[in-house]
């Protein structure tokens, strides 16, 4: 079924004009969207790390901005999306990780993992002196004000 060019269609609360891609691309598109999102709410939330630094959130807030806000850079190629949503539940499932094991237990440091983690971890990086910094732009605004 084709809907004639110029009338938009509300899918997932977003107004989509259909004058550029057909009906088959915008449901596809809403479809990976589901799909990216609830592998996204799999993916484990790390305690160690403020929301700033969490790769969930990140992951969250990357599909919102591409499949909602940046609609006309997603991948045309359904093939391409589907090998990216492949990948990131690879890495989410460590299929990598099993198959190929590292036998490797020590960082730069010396530490185990759990020492890494913790190393890593807002407490770990304050004690390193690792901190936020801001840019020289909002520094000097900052004292401007």
């Amino acid at each position: 079924m084709r809907i004639p060019p110029g009338y938009e269609l509300e899918i997932l609360g977003v107004v989509v004009g259909l004058s550029k891609y057909g009906i088959e691309t915008i449901i596809m598109s809403a479809h990976y969207y589901k799909r990216f999102m609830r592998l996204a709410a799999r993916w484990p939330k790390d305690k160690h790390k403020n929301p700033s630094r969490d790769l969930a959130l990140f992951l969250e807030t990357e599909i919102e901005r591409l499949f909602r806000v940046e609609r006309s850079n997603l991948p045309q190629d359904i093939g391409l999306c589907e090998r990216r949503l492949q990948s990131l539940e690879q890495i989410l499932r460590n299929v990598h990780r099993s198959n190929y094991p590292n036998s490797y237990k020590s960082g730069v440091f010396g530490l185990s993992l759990d020492g890494l983690h913790e190393a890593n971890s807002d407490e770990g990086r304050k004690v390193f002196g690792l901190r936020e910094k801001n840019s020289f732009l909002s520094r000097l605004f900052r004292r401007r004000s």
